[in-house]
């Protein structure tokens, strides 16, 4: 049965709460004691604290494990950024190009989240398994267009005004992906159903095992250590490969063997493909997928438009935008987290208590962004020099982390808005609101700004930072807006939760 509406009943007049209590203390003789449960019970709501309590648990993991996995990025450009500035460069290029293509795959497969969110929320753990079985169905023909993805991407490469030498360093970048992209859809599908019931542990232990094994990896083959021969940035990419290996097999097994993933017999009753069920999973997640695009995609043509500049802008670029999606894991989990408590809330028939959750979260969600980007400036200069030693990279890398500061004040509200419209099943229009806001709005912005005289001197790639501002400042506010109207209909409309149990999430009971 549907909770009961409690910002409803505190609005109650005390004469509507106290006559039931008249009347049957008149029919009772007065007596108290056989009144008591005519007495309407007021359902109480948690705190602030305690939602962010129980937010910030579910979100701590997310984020950890995100972390691992933009760090094991973060090391492939430090290391790099060792080697030389034409690998630095290389790196960048190539890595913008796989960034578009992984998180296009993201995305789609993520539309599974929130429909496996709302079974598990109304105690259907048999539509869960189901719902899986179709997500490793999506992702066979999801692997095959990665893969064509990959060599459209070396094809583009080869189009670029960039010397010879970094051309031959992001293809050879490159190549190893077409490997690790084949497996990568078939590892989400697994993530976007632990995630989906609640069951963050797994992601979070084998993304932090990758980052460490990626590292050692990256050290043995980018340097050559240990008798094997030194690849330079390609070895980066061979890091990458066999770490996605590990994590698509560790996935596997969990959801096989782990004791808490057992009820749902994953692997049981193996249905085909359904038609119904994938078009479901495109229908969320392919809007999902181009509203990341569509700032990702902004992120992915800059180093492509500001090659001719050189390698040391385009190293500096590397570095600051590394560090931002370090810091970007943070409303990125907390977003996620918010996916997954608004999917259960909307599937058990809770829509206030959805909505109660999110506003928690948004204040978080500032909050944090405001202590990370005082770390940024604050920090600046040692961030530069920990990247690379050369001194003209230095330079532009400080200057362009102010600009990195105030970009993640508004990126954290609206991927924090637009997490918890994925656990209302909203996707369409804030996918407009991205393409709008990035696209229509900001990039001739900043295109006129980096490399035309419209404005006065060209500023480059600062230029396309002020665009990327304007963009997220403008995304949040439509986003917030959006989030309001999305949540209030869904008070207002009459909830039927599919069963009138609920199950705690795996991992939690």
């Amino acid at each position: 049965m549907a909770q009961k509406n409690s910002s409803a009943q505190r609005s109650m007049y005390p004469t509507q709460i106290f006559l039931p209590l008249l009347q049957t203390l008149n029919e009772n003789g007065g007596s108290p004691k056989q009144s008591k449960s005519m007495i309407p019970k007021v359902q109480t709501r948690p705190t602030f604290a305690q939602n962010a309590g129980d937010l910030l648990r579910l979100a701590g993991p997310l984020m950890l494990g995100q972390l691992a996995v933009v760090g094991m990025t973060v090391t492939d450009i430090y290391m790099a950024g060792q080697v030389s500035a034409d690998t630095l460069a290389a790196l960048q290029l190539g890595g913008s190009i796989w960034a578009m293509i992984n998180l296009l795959v993201i995305g789609i497969m993520i539309g599974n989240s929130p429909i496996i969110g709302n079974f598990w929320g109304a105690g259907q753990p048999e539509k869960v398994r189901f719902q899986f079985q179709q997500g490793l169905w999506l992702a066979v023909p999801m692997s095959i267009a990665v893969c064509g993805g990959i060599m459209l991407g070396i094809l583009l490469l080869g189009s670029l005004d960039i010397s010879a030498e970094v051309y031959r360093i992001a293809r050879g970048y490159l190549l190893p992906y077409l490997i690790t992209g084949s497996m990568f859809p078939a590892f989400f599908a697994f993530r976007s159903t632990f995630e989906g019931v609640g069951d963050i542990r797994p992601v979070m232990i084998f993304n932090l095992m990758a980052f460490v094994l990626n590292a050692i990896l990256d050290y043995i083959l980018v340097f050559g250590k240990f008798g094997f021969p030194a690849l330079g940035g390609i070895g980066a990419a061979w890091a990458t490969t066999l770490v996605m290996t590990f994590l698509l097999i560790a996935m596997a097994a969990y959801g096989r063997y782990a004791s808490n993933m057992k009820r749902l017999h994953l692997y049981q009753e193996f249905s085909g493909p359904s038609a119904t069920a994938i078009a479901g999973i495109l229908r969320l997640g392919i809007p999902i997928a181009l509203m990341i695009a569509a700032e990702v995609g902004f992120f992915a043509i800059i180093p492509m438009l500001i090659a001719h500049l050189g390698a040391n802008v385009l190293g500096a670029h590397a570095i600051t935008n590394n560090i931002d999606s370090l810091a970007y894991m943070i409303p990125l989990g907390l977003g996620q987290a918010l996916t997954i408590k608004v999917s259960h809330a909307i599937g058990r028939g809770d829509p206030m208590g959805a909505r109660q959750i999110c506003l928690t979260g948004f204040k978080l969600v500032f909050l944090l962004a405001m202590a990370l980007g005082s770390m940024k400036i604050l920090l600046r200069h040692d961030l530069a020099e920990m990247f690379s030693p050369d001194a003209n990279v230095q330079v532009i890398a400080a200057s362009l982390f102010f600009f990195s500061a105030a970009l993640g004040c508004f990126d954290s509200m609206q991927m924090a808005c637009s997490g918890a419209l994925r656990g209302y099943k909203d996707a369409r229009v804030p996918l407009i609101i991205q393409i709008i806001a990035f696209w229509v709005v900001a990039f001739p912005i900043a295109y006129s700004l980096a490399l035309t005289d419209i404005w006065g001197e060209p500023m480059g790639v600062f230029g396309f930072w002020v665009g990327l501002v304007i963009a997220a400042c403008l995304a949040s506010i439509m986003m917030l807006y959006r989030w309001n109207l999305v949540s209030s209909r869904a008070i207002h409309r009459p909830q039927q939760p599919s069963s009138p149990g609920t199950e705690p999430p795996i991992g939690q009971e």
